[in-house]
């Protein structure tokens, strides 16, 4: 009776540890599949930001701020945050 008790503990043991240990590795982002962001000054004060090759938005810099606009196009894109650092206002941008 506890040969069979000790049987079936070992036979679900390794079941459960490898589901764990496989699902585990899949929960972590490979960064070479990951699509690059750039940051790219088109115009003085205004910065295109890209995912990949798309565009996500822009970054207006107004003086003392930083303003994120989502959207494709600059002249339809809508504000989202505004910011005192380029690097806040990127990161805002691509959360947005």
């Amino acid at each position: 009776m506890n040969r069979g008790y000790a049987q079936a503990e070992t036979a679900e043991a390794p079941g459960r540890s490898g589901a764990a240990g496989s699902a585990g590795s899949n929960d972590v982002a490979d960064p070479r599949e990951a699509p690059a962001i750039s940051v790219v000054e088109v115009i003085t004060g205004i910065h295109r930001v890209a995912l990949g090759g798309t565009t996500v938005g822009y970054v207006q810099f107004t003086g003392d701020r930083f303003v994120s606009l989502l959207g494709g196009v600059y002249n339809t894109s809508v504000e989202v945050a505004q910011t005192l650092t380029l690097d806040t206002a990127v990161r805002r941008l691509l959360l947005a």
